[in-house]
């Protein structure tokens, strides 16, 4: 097999990575740059991918954050997408929301499941789900050439479906030769807490709090339900339209599987719910926009405002002035974790699949600190567009 890494090697996000055999070739992800990445650049042509070129090509898409399917338009024709089947359903109720003219080149991927093998002519791909701040994620195990490659996607085992991830790997993945691996939080220190501990503290802060508005990532559907399993008895739990609409996509598919995606009382806010919401109290996820900004100067004072994403949207290079401003009259509580394995989480799973052939680290600013890490392991540190034959 040959691997290309064309974007990845140092930067977080807008990976795109290649794994060939002969002529049919499998992508995983195509994403476009995180704001404030040093590795910006214009887009540049990807034979098979972007560009036919008579070569058996598919893209497999690990989740939905637009750091891995941000490029989906310059997807050629005739080059099959796959994707996870909820995660497609969310990612097109995105779409339609904020207008993007690709809805149809979206609607035309096909869903992964679990476990469920797929042939791409000489390759197998088998989709593993994993915990990350993007549900329906997948870890993606790729065979061909009587070689075995994993590819880890953003993956974290501090997560509720975290715990699951090593024993998955332990009776699926078997003897693999090689690890592509994300290696995001070498760089970043903002683990913080394990998800149930967030969900914890998120209710000791509603005891504490009858109003309480939280801004958070309306696909991290994991961090909404930490909130809705916090909101104390008797409250509201409110959102807007939209939001109700992508927790019903996940309350549809997945709540006779699990009771925490069972988001069945969840209020859209309307001016008819006003008095309620006062005389009961409430959780209320929001978002930049006037209705939510009257609200929360109703509140002010009385409120507690829980920000709960990211810290470089509100600082550095990466700071969002709209968000910045929507929240400067806050007085903010940070309650957060992040959605990439922590550095010790990375080391358990390359030592639980112990890869024959080594590691080379993707989605990360530092990837040379894997390589002390893992001292016992060969780590493999590749540029944009190297190739590496395995």
């Amino acid at each position: 097999m040959k691997i290309t890494v064309h974007r990845g090697t140092h930067q977080i996000g807008g990976c795109v990575t290649e794994i060939a055999s002969g002529n049919d070739r499998v992508f995983i992800d195509f994403g476009t740059d995180l704001p404030g990445c040093d590795g910006n650049h214009p887009a540049k042509p990807i034979p098979g991918l972007t560009v036919p070129d008579g070569s058996n090509c598919a893209l497999f898409l690990t989740h939905y954050h637009g750091d891995h399917v941000g490029r989906l338009e310059e997807v050629a024709p005739g080059v099959p997408v796959y994707f996870g089947a909820t995660a497609r359903e969310i990612y097109l109720r995105y779409l339609k929301r904020i207008g993007k003219e690709i809805i149809d080149h979206a609607e035309a991927m096909l869903p992964i499941a679990p476990l469920r093998t797929m042939r791409h002519g000489r390759i197998s791909v088998t989709p593993l789900m994993v915990d990350h701040s993007a549900f329906d994620a997948y870890m993606f195990l790729i065979e061909a050439d009587g070689k075995k490659i994993l590819h880890t996607g953003d993956f974290r085992l501090h997560g509720f479906r975290g715990n699951k991830t090593l024993p998955i790997l332990q009776k699926y993945a078997g003897d693999v030769d090689l690890i592509i691996c994300e290696t995001t939080n070498l760089s970043r220190d903002e683990i913080g807490m394990t998800e149930r501990n967030l969900q914890n503290e998120a209710h000791k802060i509603m005891q504490e709090n009858k109003y309480v508005f939280v801004l958070c990532s309306s696909t991290n559907i994991d961090r909404i339900g930490a909130f809705y399993h916090a909101n104390p008895h008797g409250r509201l739990f409110v959102c807007d339209e939209y939001q109700k609409e992508i927790l019903g996509i996940v309350r549809k598919n997945h709540a006779l599987k699990s009771r925490f995606y069972n988001f069945s009382h969840v209020y859209s806010y309307g001016a008819n719910l006003d008095a309620l919401l006062d005389e009961q109290g409430f959780c209320m996820l929001i978002r930049q926009g006037s209705q939510f900004a009257r609200l929360l100067d109703q509140y002010r004072g009385r409120d507690a405002v829980v920000y709960s994403m990211w810290s470089g949207y509100l600082k550095g290079e990466t700071r969002n002035e709209d968000l910045a401003a929507f929240l400067a009259k806050e007085q903010l509580v940070f309650l957060h974790t992040s959605g990439h394995a922590c550095a010790s989480d990375l080391v358990a799973l390359c030592r639980t699949i112990r890869p024959k052939c080594g590691v080379i680290p993707i989605h990360g600013e530092t990837p040379e600190q894997l390589s002390a890490l893992l001292p016992e392991i060969d780590i493999h540190i590749l540029n944009d567009g190297e190739i590496f034959f395995l």
